[in-house]
């Protein structure tokens, strides 16, 4: 009696049906099975379920091997189209488990940062692709699965990311900055650091959202800035041309800063920092994206919510000027 039922019949039919056509092409049980990388034995029990489940032989076998019934024979096309198309299958899986994740980052992210975060997963035995893109875009790539995963733009208490914005300046800044020390003046405000009264704050397009733009507007009308004064330029180049150009700040991150060749202090009053999470159409890429948060909190220049950012300002410009002294004074 043999120990095979329908159900496992069902449930393995590719393997049964590898085995005889294995058996079928090579006219032995022995070498049918060595092929099918089975014991014998097994191979016969194999065969043995399938006749039973068929209700008639697919083999007759002698002292010399075996040869197919015509039963067997008529059997044995559709057999050879289902292991090639499971054959086929296992292919397309080894292929799509191998397809990089498609990761949509922020554009302030460097070259070297996004490199480490992409050999880190390598190395665990998972691709990512990068795809560097603006707020807005990230979003919408994200929704319409142009990307599997994204790191999005989110209020900074909903982050698992947070970066600490500050100003940045072709001088060097006298401390940290209060929004106020741009508000138009008579005379020049006493104090070391380049004269700040009248010029605008630039934003650059990873700042375009609504969170710390709308914030942004709305501390600048109570510091008594006039509307112009916080502006949205039409790119980050246009942006850092009017900080070099026309000695504007700039509302940027500390490494941002660094990058941009700019002289960077934190803006205290109000103080802002972005938020990131990581957002995923899977909850599979999300699970795996996470194991490598400290390397993209690295591509971000920030920290994990929740913690101080000391690190981040340890390697600002300005470092050694002592904590607390606002740019342009007190508002007034």
């Amino acid at each position: 009696m043999v120990n095979v039922d329908d159900e496992e019949i069902r449930q393995g039919l590719w393997w049964l049906c590898r085995t005889f056509t294995a058996v079928s092409e090579l006219g032995s049980m022995t070498l049918g099975a060595a092929a099918s990388g089975v014991p014998q034995p097994v191979a016969s029990r194999r065969i043995a379920g399938l006749e039973k489940r068929f209700g008639a032989r697919l083999f007759d076998r002698s002292g010399r091997g075996v040869s197919l019934t015509p039963f067997g024979q008529d059997m044995l096309a559709s057999a050879k189209r289902l292991v090639d198309l499971a054959d086929t299958m296992l292919l397309d899986a080894d292929r799509a488990r191998l397809r990089p994740v498609s990761l949509a980052v922020p554009r302030s992210c460097t070259t070297r940062d996004l490199a480490v975060l992409t050999a880190s997963a390598k190395s665990g035995g998972f691709s990512i692709d990068i795809h560097p893109a603006p707020p807005a875009r990230r979003l919408d790539d994200l929704s319409s699965r142009r990307v599997r995963a994204a790191l999005q733009a989110v209020p900074e208490a909903d982050g698992t990311w947070v970066v600490e914005l500050g100003c940045a300046h072709r001088m060097a800044l006298a401390g940290p900055v209060r929004l106020a020390a741009l508000r138009r003046a008579r005379s020049r405000i006493a104090g070391a650091g380049p004269e700040l009264s009248g010029k605008r704050l630039r934003l650059l397009v990873e700042d375009d959202v609504s969170h710390v733009r709308g914030r942004l507007r709305r501390a600048a009308e109570v510091a008594g800035l006039l509307p112009h004064q916080v502006v949205m330029d039409s790119s980050d180049p246009a942006a850092v041309a009017g900080v070099l150009g026309e000695g504007d700040l700039l509302l940027c991150s500390a490494a941002e800063a660094k990058e941009l060749g700019l002289e960077w202090s934190p803006l205290i009053e109000p103080e802002l920092k972005r938020g990131y999470v990581l957002a995923a159409t899977s909850n599979d890429d999300a699970a795996v994206l996470s194991e490598f948060s400290d390397e993209i909190a690295d591509c971000l220049a920030g920290v994990p919510a929740g913690t101080r950012g000391e690190d981040v300002l340890a390697g600002a410009p300005g470092e050694n000027v002592p904590a607390g002294t606002p740019v342009g004074g007190g508002s007034k």
